[in-house]
């Protein structure tokens, strides 16, 4: 069948840095589990679209999960229960179900073992791939733990092999950075040193001037971040914050020469003129004056989805405010210094009101401030200062906007902490939802009370859904399925509410016998 009506305005409207591949003997479907708008704002997503589109012969296609719509691929309207690799890159904990869902729409079997020779093979890679595999064993035939620059050669050979499925699994899961759970077990018990090793970026001896940054493949209008360019600066963190899985999963750190940053910008320039830079931590990459500099030179207009706190500095924000950017987001995450030393988050009470200040005098008109409740040891002092810290922090700003004629808005962003694998606090417990709601009911009125202070507040349902999906191993497979099925989140919460509850707060320390479901998975 030919494209939808709908794929075929978005396919209109889109412009390319580099043309796919749109014609080969080997066919293979790339999807992501949202919608095309969130789904094209990924440069991981996109930048996997165009590694597989320059292997030889080989065709790769989109798909997306757009509710009520038909499950087929976005250039052609293939169904994609005529592929045979079905490859998803899945970032995020909330788009799990996702899968599930649009296999039921393409009339596939969702269970890996109702799966047979007349099926696609399904590949699932991205950031929740190799953070707990788990909750998805059941379904997902081969798990792809690493970055794309090392999977996406050896993914292309197997689909272009001609093997049958029993010999793709087989040979599969005796190739790096694969798990299979049919052949290796659940934890896979059966490979090799009972470790499936995750395939590092490319290693810092690689990153020469001549090394091509990741960098959008398809500019459209029809997504989250219209037109954007968007380009990585580096992978990993210096600041090791103890809640961040990004910061441990992709040590050590990998920065890219600004040359090779401005090569891509410069090529894509005809394009489009405007830039977001993709990073952990953008502003800690040593050459990011030279970057935004040269970003600006060529007339782009820059945005920066966060700035770290003490990489702030005038030559930065100059550059920023320079080119019409107002708007800005710091993570002080914690409202005192005592809390965010336990967490590894480097900055003072001192250096956060510099810092702001310096902002602020600079002319930005809005600041989001992201915070957490419910970190491990939070007192009620602690939620009490994060409200005095916002208070501070708004008596700069009527300071500083006396001389400017305007007060900047600030939008303190509370998240509860979710424990996440992979990290120091992998086994702490997700806060009791009475202690949590009390928390943000808390500041919720505390921040109402103030001028110019915009509170935004994360949904507990949300919280406790997006901790379980986080550490849930294959024995929650039956409730992945009702949530597919439509049973609202609300409802399973209420329903499983034990089952739940045991996986979200776990005992402080975990018993030998019940190691964790992501245990076998190694960094080295």
């Amino acid at each position: 069948m030919p494209p939808t009506a709908q794929n075929r305005q978005l396919a209109a409207l889109e412009r390319f840095t580099e043309a796919p591949n749109r014609f080969g003997a080997y066919r293979i479907a790339l999807g992501f589990p949202n919608s095309y708008a969130v789904g094209m704002s990924n440069l991981g997503f996109q930048w996997v679209y165009r590694l597989f589109n320059r292997v030889p012969d080989l065709v790769c296609e989109r798909f997306f999960h757009e509710e009520a719509q038909p499950a087929v691929s976005f250039e052609t309207g293939t169904a994609l229960s005529e592929f045979g690799l079905l490859a998803w890159s899945l970032s995020w904990e909330m788009d799990v179900v996702n899968i599930l869902k649009t296999l039921a729409a393409a009339g596939i079997p969702a269970r890996r073992t109702d799966r047979d020779e007349r099926h696609p093979l399904l590949l699932v890679g991205g950031d929740i791939a190799r953070m707990n595999p788990a909750a998805l064993a059941p379904f997902v035939d081969v798990f792809a733990l690493g970055d794309g620059e090392r999977l996406v050669p050896r993914i292309a050979g197997l689909a272009k092999a001609g093997l049958s499925r029993k010999a793709f699994l087989e040979t599969a899961a005796g190739l790096p950075g694969f798990f299979v759970p049919a052949v290796q077990g659940a934890r896979a018990e059966a490979a090799e040193s009972q470790r499936i090793v995750v395939q590092q970026p490319m290693s810092r001896a690689e990153i020469t001037p001549a090394f091509e940054v990741p960098h959008t493949t398809i500019l459209t209008p029809s997504t989250e971040l219209a037109d954007k360019l968007l380009v990585e600066i580096s992978r990993g963190c210096t600041e090791m914050c103890r809640f961040c899985w990004a910061a441990y999963a992709m040590a050590p750190i990998k920065q890219y020469p600004a040359s090779s940053i401005l090569k891509v910008a410069r090529a894509s320039r005809p394009l489009t003129g405007r830039a977001g830079l993709i990073a952990t931590a953008v502003c800690d990459h040593p050459e990011i004056v030279e970057i935004l500099e040269g970003l600006s030179a060529l007339g782009y207009h820059i945005a920066l989805s966060s700035i770290k706190i003490d990489a702030i500095e005038d030559r930065i924000l100059e550059v920023l405010i320079r080119q019409g950017e107002r708007a800005l987001a710091i993570a002080p995450e914690a409202g005192n210094e005592r809390l965010r030393r336990h967490i590894n988050k480097k900055v003072s009470d001192a250096m956060l009101r510099e810092k702001v200040r310096l902002v602020l005098a600079r002319g930005f008109t809005r600041l989001k401030l992201y915070l957490q409740v419910g970190l491990p040891t939070e007192t009620e002092e602690d939620v009490r200062d994060m409200a005095r810290m916002v208070r501070e922090l708004r008596d700069i700003a009527i300071s500083e906007g006396r001389s400017l004629g305007r007060v900047a808005q600030l939008v303190p962003s509370v998240n509860a902490f979710i424990p996440k694998p992979h990290t120091p606090y992998e086994d702490e417990s997700l806060a009791p939802e009475e202690e949590l709601r009390e928390k943000l009911a808390y500041l919720q009125r505390e921040f109402g009370r103030m001028d110019n202070v915009a509170f935004r507040g994360m949904s507990l349902s949300e919280a406790v859904w997006e901790a379980y999906l986080a550490r849930v191993d294959e024995s929650g497979a039956d409730v992945l399925e009702e949530a597919a099925a439509g049973v609202p989140v609300r409802r399973l919460l209420k329903q499983h509410r034990d089952r739940i509850a045991a996986v979200v707060r776990p005992q402080s320390v975990r018993p030998e016998a019940a190691a964790a479901p992501w245990s076998f998975i190694a960094k080295r």
